[in-house]
């Protein structure tokens, strides 16, 4: 067989030290050839032999060799010893040379083969060499040198080895809630913070302004509010409307807006009023009421803008005539668009119950369907009971709907296909009707979208031993609500926009629950029903999904006894209200109640858990109560 590796080492041969002796009269030659290894050149074998066949041709070393013998001639025939003997071409001017194999298989170990000859190989495959830039050098597979290869995502190249990043380059976070902080360019570590602006929070790794911020996580706290004077049993004195600041940290700057009664721009009241964290501060709603008629104006309300998101609250009036209520406000960017009135019977036949509305937005189409025939009235028809009326009104019109004297509003579904302001009223009830005396009541009416499906039914803070008045809505057909303990007149059954009312045992507290959306609207009992203090007032209960974990709320003024009523988890964690920790819990199923007393002002109170409060006011023939605010989130899509 002929060998192919001496014919490919030929080239090679000029470099290599070769000597030859001369052949004598016998033709003996003396022969000196060199080995090629993996490292290099060495001696060769040296192998004296006889030309054993003058005429044969020249051959190639055998296959399958590590190392070679370069000679001057090479035999035809095959040396199984190992050693090949060397014979002379006729036409040689050298008289022969004998070529060596090695034997062995397979490739020698660190080397590597190039063309037709082996090379060092300069790392071990898979071998780290360091960095290149962010980038790891790692052997190639065939071992010739190091390749640059990007490491696994998030990490980046560090001595010769893929490390984790503290954080991404140029990667934002938010440090704390009014500051941001960027990672630096090596990935080691973020950057000093960078505060936001006096009216920015951060979200997202971005200083936003906080009233965006409210609107994507809608509650009672917001930037901009709606009011209107009230229509009441006397119109002498003025509607507050009063605003608290719920940051700890952050002062509010308040504008208060009137837009005048047959205008369409609304007008600055004064300069920006700046509220401290945690405090509130009071406006005067001056523009004449509806005077207990239907009726549909240009202008007529009320908005206060601030800087940062702040909660707003309606007294009508503030002070503690002998007929006044109060009602939680909705920031503007969660109005909605779908309600049911909860109002009451005007027993005295002469104060009647009505709703009110304030549109948002230019060219908003309002409709309602009463239970009862509603009056006609400037700018607004009369509708019978389960018919529709309907107007057109622009941002900042108000609009009051009347039901006859002795009538009963409650029950009207009121909709629009733009968000509206709605408020369920009566200039002054009896409740329940024939005891003494009778009072304002007023609340903006919560949207269907945020109406729940449980409730702790906590009863009023004690007064003396009065009666505590519920009227149940369904906010879907085929409505059953539960109560837990089992109460009088329960279960109750309903369809959408009817109610129901209940009558419950002195100091009973109970849980409403419905596997539809509900809400119970309590009633205060009249003083002279047992109660010996205060009188009418009304206030929505607030489903347990939608609680809050802060609130900043404002009592009345000249009132015996104020309370925040705080609802809990039982064993919950602990609600401050003014930095002291509540205490004097009773227990309501899962949940607890304290009616805690509270000083006249402005009060702030927070928790790490959520809670409800309710705010309750007496006094000598009137009260007030209301809502401390929600969350609200849409869990009844309309």
């Amino acid at each position: 067989m002929r060998s192919r590796h001496a014919l490919s080492l030929l080239p090679l041969l000029p470099a290599l030290a070769i000597t030859a002796a001369c052949g004598d009269d016998t033709g003996r030659d003396t022969e000196t050839a060199a080995t090629i290894t993996d490292s290099g050149l060495t001696p060769a074998t040296v192998t004296d032999s006889t030309e054993s066949n003058p005429t044969s041709s020249p051959t190639t070393p055998t296959e399958g060799s590590a190392s070679s013998t370069v000679a001057s001639g090479v035999s035809d025939s095959e040396n199984t010893s190992g050693v090949a003997t060397g014979t002379s071409d006729p036409t040689a001017t050298t008289t022969g040379a004998s070529a060596t194999t090695d034997n062995s298989t397979g490739p020698v170990s660190g080397s590597t083969s190039v063309g037709e000859s082996t090379m060092a190989c300069a790392c071990t495959p898979g071998e780290a060499g360091g960095c290149e830039g962010d980038q790891q050098l790692v052997c190639s597979d065939d071992c010739t040198g190091f390749v640059a290869t990007p490491c696994a995502m998030g990490q980046v190249c560090k001595g010769d080895a893929c490390v984790a990043l503290f954080c991404q380059p140029g990667e934002k976070v938010c440090e704390g809630e009014a500051a941001t902080k960027t990672c630096n360019a090596q990935g080691e570590a973020f950057d000093p913070p960078v505060n936001c602006a006096d009216s920015e929070g951060c979200s997202v790794g971005q200083c936003t302004s906080l009233c965006l911020i409210a609107e994507a996580t809608p509650s009672s706290v917001g930037c901009s509010f709606f009011a209107q004077r009230m229509d009441n049993y006397s119109n002498n004195a003025n509607d507050s409307m009063i605003v608290g600041n719920v940051s700890k940290t952050k002062a509010a700057s308040v504008q208060f807006y009137v837009t005048p009664v047959g205008g369409n721009v609304e007008q600055a009241q004064g300069g920006p009023v700046v509220i401290m964290p945690g405090k509130t501060a009071t406006f005067q709603l001056a523009t004449a009421p509806f005077n207990k008629v239907s009726g549909l104006r240009k202008g007529g309300s009320y908005r206060i803008q601030s800087t940062i998101p702040v909660v707003a609250y309606q007294h009508s009036p503030i002070g503690a005539q002998a007929t006044n209520d109060a009602s939680m406000l909705l920031p503007e960017h969660a109005l909605k668009t779908q309600h049911i009135v909860a109002s009451y019977k005007d027993g005295l036949g002469a104060y009647p119950s009505y709703f009110s509305v304030i549109a948002s937005a230019d060219n908003t189409t309002v409709s309602w369907t009463p239970p009862q025939n509603t009056q006609a009235g400037t700018g607004v028809p009369a509708v019978a009971a389960g018919q529709t009326g309907q107007v057109l009104m622009n941002r900042f019109d108000t609009m009051e709907v009347r039901v006859g004297n002795g009538g009963d509003i409650s029950g009207a579904f009121v909709s629009s296909d733009k968000p509206i302001w709605v408020v369920g009223a009566v200039n002054c009830v009896n409740v329940p009707n024939g005891v003494t005396f009778c009072d304002h009541i007023e609340e903006q009416m919560l949207p269907l979208d945020y109406w729940g499906k449980k409730y702790v039914g906590a009863h009023s803070p004690k007064r003396g031993s009065e009666k505590h008045y519920y009227r149940v809505f369904a906010g879907e057909d085929a409505t059953t609500i539960t109560t837990t303990p089992a109460q009088p007149g329960t279960p109750i059954m309903l369809n959408k926009g009817q109610w129901k009312e209940i009558v419950i045992p002195n100091n009973t507290s109970f849980i409403f629950e419905s596997d539809k959306p509900f809400l119970p609207v309590q009633y205060l009992e009249g003083q002279d029903g047992g109660a010996g203090t205060g009188d009418p007032a009304s206030y929505q209960m607030i489903p347990v999904e939608q609680f809050l974990a802060s609130y900043a709320f404002a009592t009345g003024t000249g009132y015996t006894t104020h309370y925040a009523q705080i609802i809990r988890q039982k064993g919950g964690a602990d609600v401050k209200v003014d930095g002291v920790v509540v205490n004097g819990y009773y227990a309501v199923g899962e949940y607890e109640v304290a009616d805690w007393k509270i000083s006249e002002g402005g009060h702030l109170a927070e928790s790490d858990a959520n809670f409800g409060v309710t705010v309750v006011g007496y006094t000598g023939v009137t009260s007030y109560a209301y809502p401390g605010g929600l969350q609200l989130a849409v869990i009844n899509p309309q």
